[in-house]
């Protein structure tokens, strides 16, 4: 539970996110950190998402690490869970699951009280400043202090602000219903703000994590929108190896099909452009 809430973890990852979505032009929406791993509904206009994961994830184990006075590896070796939404339903529904996270993990009857760094309504703004731990103080780098806007996502602008924050308080409302009728049901009580705030570091989560578990690349509800999704992703993967096996022949003129990162950014592949 390396990231268990305090003052000091707070601080660290609220100015690693800002630092990291600035460089990487990331568009904030929804944020959670929970005590051992972290929730985020984002968009990523410039295709850098590698990068800002990158970056964010190496800043925060630098200063958690000097904050815990540790210094094997922070975060496990897994691959980050990345989920396209592919539609408006989509994205409300996991904005509202970040925000009612830390209830539905038994934590906190509502998010409100999470003592950790959470969003838990649209539009939200937070100051960010800079950790006196592992960052130099002073240095002309980094600023002292990061602002983090969070925007409202770009498919639901067409809703309109009432509209989306509305049906977006009712999917909330129905998360943290369920929640606290689970919780009462299985006779538990949740943990409390100073709970969370005093739990151990080291301690670990009392639920094992399921082995060979799917790893979804895309999150849709509507069934048409679920196959249209997939049959795009085929046909991705279906170009990248097409262009791969030309690549590793020696054909350097290959074209690999929108989307395509590491190949890009690293061996300079051409690319097909976005639409």
């Amino acid at each position: 539970m390396m990231l268990r809430p305090s003052v000091e973890t707070n601080q660290v990852f609220l100015y690693c996110l800002a630092v990291a979505a600035e460089r990487a032009g990331i568009q904030l929406h929804a944020f959670v950190v929970m005590s051992n791993h972290w929730h985020a509904v984002l968009t990523d206009p410039d295709a850098r998402l590698p990068e800002f994961l990158h970056l964010l994830h190496r800043l925060v184990a630098s200063c958690m690490n000097a904050s815990l006075g540790r210094t094997e590896n922070f975060w496990a070796a897994e691959h980050a869970s990345v989920v396209t939404l592919e539609s408006v339903d989509d994205v409300l529904e996991k904005i509202a699951y970040v925000i009612a996270n830390p209830t539905a993990a038994g934590l906190v009857r509502s998010p409100e009280e999470w003592p950790g760094v959470i969003t838990t309504r649209l539009g939200e703004h937070h100051i960010a400043t800079k950790p006196g731990l592992y960052f130099r103080q002073g240095g002309a780098t980094l600023p002292e202090r990061m602002r983090i806007d969070c925007t409202v996502p770009p498919i639901l602008r067409e809703l309109g602000a009432e509209t989306a924050v509305r049906r977006l308080r009712v999917l909330v409302a129905r998360n943290i219903r369920q929640a606290r009728s689970k919780v009462r049901d299985s006779g538990r009580t949740f943990l409390g703000a100073d709970g969370a705030r005093t739990m151990s570091p080291w301690r670990t989560a009392a639920t094992p994590e399921p082995l060979r578990r799917r790893r979804p690349t895309l999150a849709a509800r509507d069934p048409h929108d679920r196959k249209a999704a997939l049959a795009r992703l085929r046909v991705f993967h279906t170009a990248y190896r097409a262009a791969l096996i030309r690549w590793q022949r020696g054909d350097r003129s290959a074209r690999f099909p929108d989307g395509t990162y590491l190949m890009r950014v690293f061996h300079g592949a051409c690319c097909d452009l976005a639409p």
